[in-house]
């Protein structure tokens, strides 16, 4: 900066914490206030029908287009402002915010965005059989409570207020209690990763819970080293587990002729050289290291396809892991070979892969559940067995010396 320069702006390098802290604040409560004065604004385009005067579909669609917001952002600012802002009656004089109370905090800059929709949320959802005096206490309360909680802590005390001012909670309809209402929207992206959302009753979301939950605990590394998963990322293994013991129930309906299955089809050079993209029936991609994991313990179908990729002769399915050999596992392994999870949450998996000329025998193939079974396709883990015992060798950056581990079942044999 050159000498004489005037400064518009701190040099935030050399704020201590303190002043740091200090300016955040001020700079918030500035941001906050001039949130206000858009709100009024939108609040006088509503009252003024101005979008529609302007060209576009109504106030929401003049948010969209004038400020480029999403239609989730603009529908969280078109609420604020008809709940936060005073109106116009018709004949003419101004009448006080649907929220007065919330209105008067915001107005001083002491609410966030996000409290300010939670309030919001919470109080107009009260029943119309709340009276008006018991209304403006459990607004007054969220926005004491504001001073002291983020969002998610005053969503909190409104299930609370609900609980306390509606504790039956809305009668459910005669359809409702006849045909419970469950949506679940599925949505498989480029990537090949299925998205969906959904919701689910009451108690079939219990079930859901009680299915999940033991299957997502944190599990701690051997060494003891904590769970690193998020509580997301245990709940989708978990959800993934639990459709594997779906699937391996033998109890799901018959469809097409065939139980439900994963049908893939790729070229035999591809799975043993794990070169290439694979392709399901239903169109997204799984690698070939990624097939090679799924066939350990799979019916394998031999194909003859012409040079059009036209079927002109189909095999006879080729299973890998007999029921009497899978008994023979359970004997030896007792479950996963290398966490020790029991045997119904376990896969047979071959130790040299049979497209590498593994055979499916006893001395050849491994019991494993399906976050260990990751581990030794991808993780760089192998597995040996000898004598009957099973060892998993760590790759060099668990161990350099990559020293074997005896099978967590194994250590008293």
């Amino acid at each position: 900066m050159a000498a004489g320069d005037e400064v518009t702006s701190p040099e935030l390098w050399r704020c201590d914490p303190d002043e740091l802290g200090e300016l955040l604040q001020e700079k918030e409560k500035a941001v906050r206030l001039l949130q206000v004065e858009v709100l009024d604004i939108v609040a006088a385009i509503h009252r003024g029908n101005v979008g529609k005067t302007l060209g576009h579909r109504n106030t929401l669609g003049m948010l969209q287009d004038l400020l480029r917001l999403s239609p989730t952002e603009a529908s969280r600012r078109y609420k604020r402002a008809l709940n936060l802002c005073p109106s116009q009656a018709l004949t003419g004089e101004t009448l006080a915010p649907t929220l007065s109370i919330a209105s008067e905090a915001m107005r001083r800059g002491e609410l966030a965005d996000s409290q300010i929709d939670t309030i919001v949320g919470v109080v107009t959802r009260l029943p119309a059989r709340v009276t008006i005096k018991d209304r403006e206490e459990a607004e007054a309360s969220l926005v004491e409570h504001a001073k002291r909680y983020t969002a998610p802590g005053l969503a909190k005390v409104g299930r609370r207020i609900h609980d306390h001012l509606d504790p039956d909670g809305p009668a459910p309809s005669e359809h409702e209690n006849e045909t419970p209402r469950r949506e679940l929207s599925l949505h498989t992206g480029t990537d090949g990763r299925l998205n969906f959302s959904g919701s689910i009753g009451g108690e079939t979301g219990t079930l859901f819970s009680e299915i999940l939950s033991p299957l997502a605990k944190p599990r701690p590394a051997e060494n003891g080293t904590p769970d690193q998963r998020s509580v997301s990322e245990r709940n989708g293994d978990a959800l993934a587990e639990a459709l594997n013991l779906i699937a391996d129930s033998g109890k799901l309906p018959i469809q097409g002729a065939e139980r439900p299955h994963l049908t893939i089809t790729m070229t035999w050079d591809m799975l043993r050289d794990r070169l290439g993209v694979a392709y399901p029936h239903s169109g997204a991609p799984i690698s070939p290291e990624g097939v090679r994991r799924l066939a350990c313990d799979a019916d394998i179908i031999p194909m003859v396809l012409g040079s059009d990729s036209v079927p002109l002769d189909v095999g006879r399915n080729e299973r890998l892991i007999t029921p009497a050999l899978r008994k023979a596992l359970i004997a030896r392994d007792k479950g996963c070979a290398r966490c020790g999870r029991p045997p119904r949450w376990t896969r047979g998996h071959h130790v040299q892969h049979w497209a590498d000329g593994g055979h499916t025998c006893l001395d050849n193939c491994v019991l494993l559940c399906d976050r260990c079974h990751r581990l030794v396709h991808h993780g760089g883990w192998d597995v040996r067995i000898v004598d009957g015992i099973v060892e998993f060798l760590p790759p060099a950056y668990v161990d350099r010396e990559r020293r074997p581990i005896r099978g967590i079942n194994q250590l008293a044999a």
